[in-house]
């Protein structure tokens, strides 16, 4: 009789020994799988959310970083420090962009611009309505105010996030490429509507004023001429905006044209750079002729000098690959530059996630270490009930090994019907249980904490907030206790790992056992 088949003989033969056994074993089953569904649904909840989120990273100067840096100093030393101000670099972006997780990248500016030979699809609403106002100069003068009327976008790379998105959709013609943003050719894309709206096609030419006709006045006496504020484009491609707007918004009554989706122009950043060139470097003239002492130690300026990187936008591959991305560049980055992945409001709004995940761990491992002691000690104590049975086993040439073998078959048997039972009945529980103490932990986290504010990066002027905006509800939305395959695998994993440390102590014992005076004690 070989010693699998005497381990199921003395789990049959010792019955109540057995049950009890079992109901232990069903008892610490029904925890661990609450305890894993818990923590197995807060981590798929994080996971879920992150996969909806959009999986950008910014860019950017930490400049609370600088300013408490700054404040700290004095004198010379805080001069130098405010005149070497950090700030955003083309070639560490570029950096960043060798990433093969990063898919393309917004170094976006826009600057609010006026229509010269055609015109903008109109709003039709109550501002509109009310016609422009009126400005009056330092020396008495008034005219008509004109607003712009047009968005001028521009990236320093030739994609961006709104077309990896959908949110621009070229319908005609093409994007600028490289060779165009690095020379800055005078080349847009216009949408749609504002094509049709003046039976533009791809080819024609149109022309943007970088200041209003009635400004002239102000900018004559610099030297500036009419051809100066003009900036002449090619139009190279028509895309689609579907960005929509409500029209029965407060918001919509009172937009500016320039706020239109559908008067979004999109062009290389340099080609903004280098139609205001002609204006700015004559009133940068103008200004050090008539004030020389102030221009000691300035540059004259450039076309790159009238282009700004504030900061960049990366969208990456794959949401879930966001957290590595900003770990693996952290240490590279500059002093005073940060990477923002949204990650603080994720981690406020997580916090429930995170305590229930921490405590249901601790639980397991309790609920493990004590099934680990109970089980070595009853083990242990039945070795004495057992020691003729060993000492006979012994005498007649079973290995000591056999005999251990044979204790963690009868336990093994034993608990994998206790831990089947537990998968059932554990099944019905875990999702009401998890429920119950999430609800419990949502409730605590209101009534002692506050979530703060949503920190989204800091949002500059003229920007899209390129984060996705999200809620605790949308958070705990995804929260859901599921005993899945994995858990019912992770739960015969485990029962076999606390049945052989539990028998480990035991097996020291039986390796003792000297069968000639275990028969000789029994006579």
């Amino acid at each position: 009789m070989n010693f699998f088949t005497r381990a199921i003989k003395n789990v049959t033969r010792r019955m109540s020994k057995s049950i009890l056994l079992a109901i232990t074993f069903f008892l610490i089953g029904n925890l661990v799988i609450i305890g894993l569904g818990i923590n197995n649904a807060s981590e798929q909840a994080k996971i879920e959310t992150r996969r909806k989120m959009r999986a950008v990273v910014s860019y950017e100067t930490d400049y609370m970083a600088f300013y408490d840096y700054a404040d700290a100093l004095e004198g010379e030393e805080q001069q130098e420090a405010y005149k070497n101000y950090p700030s955003v670099k083309l070639e560490d972006i570029k950096s960043l962009m060798s990433d093969e997780r990063v898919k393309t990248v917004n170094v976006v500016s826009t600057n609010m611009l006026y229509s010269n030979d055609f015109e903008t699809v109109p709003l039709n609403n109550e501002r509109e309505s009310n016609g422009s106002g009126t400005m009056t100069y330092e020396d008495g003068t008034t005219v008509e105010y004109i607003e712009p009327d047009l968005k001028f976008q521009t990236n320093f790379f030739p994609n961006m996030i709104e077309l990896e998105d959908k949110m621009y959709e070229i319908v005609e013609g093409r994007f600028y490429n490289q060779a165009e943003v690095d020379e800055g050719k005078m080349v847009c894309l216009i949408t749609d509507k504002l094509a049709s709206h003046n039976n533009l096609r791809v080819g024609d030419v149109i022309t943007i004023d970088l200041i209003s006709k009635n400004d002239m006045q102000y900018f004559e006496q610099t030297g500036v001429t009419d051809e100066d504020i003009h900036m002449n484009l090619e139009i190279i491609g028509i895309y689609h905006n579907n960005e929509e707007l409500d029209e029965n918004s407060n918001e919509y009554k009172w937009m500016s044209r320039y706020d239109s989706p559908d008067n979004t122009i999109l062009a290389p950043t340099l080609a903004y750079g280098n139609a205001y060139y002609n204006l700015g470097i004559k009133q940068y003239e103008y200004s050090k002729a008539q004030n020389p002492e102030y221009y000691v130690d300035t540059e004259t300026p450039t076309p790159e000098s009238y282009t700004y990187v504030n900061k960049a936008v990366f969208l990456l591959n794959d949401p879930l690959n966001v957290d590595q991305f900003v770990a693996d560049h952290q240490s590279d980055l500059k002093e005073f530059m940060k990477i923002d992945a949204n990650n603080d409001t994720f981690k406020k709004l997580a916090r429930p996630l995170d305590t229930l995940s921490l405590f249901s761990n601790i639980i397991v491992w309790i609920v493990v270490i004590n099934a680990v002691v109970i089980i070595t000690l009853v083990t242990a104590l039945t070795l004495k009930t057992r020691e003729y049975e060993i000492g006979v086993l012994l005498s007649i040439g079973v290995s000591k090994m056999k005999i251990v073998a044979q204790f963690f078959v009868e336990l093994i048997i034993v608990a994998l019907i206790g831990f089947t039972l537990s998968v059932v009945s554990g099944s019905l529980v875990a999702k009401q249980v998890g429920k119950m103490v999430m609800d419990y932990q949502v409730d605590t986290e209101s009534q002692y904490g506050t979530l703060d504010d949503q920190n989204n990066g800091t949002i500059y002027w003229g920007e899209t907030n390129y984060f996705t905006e999200i809620s605790q509800d949308d958070l705990l939305s995804e929260y859901e206790v599921q005993i899945n395959p994995m858990i019912i695998g992770e739960i015969y994993v485990l029962g076999i790992g606390v049945v052989f440390i539990s028998i480990l102590i035991p097996s020291f014992m039986i390796m003792r056992f000297n069968p000639k005076k275990i028969l000789m004690n029994q006579n």
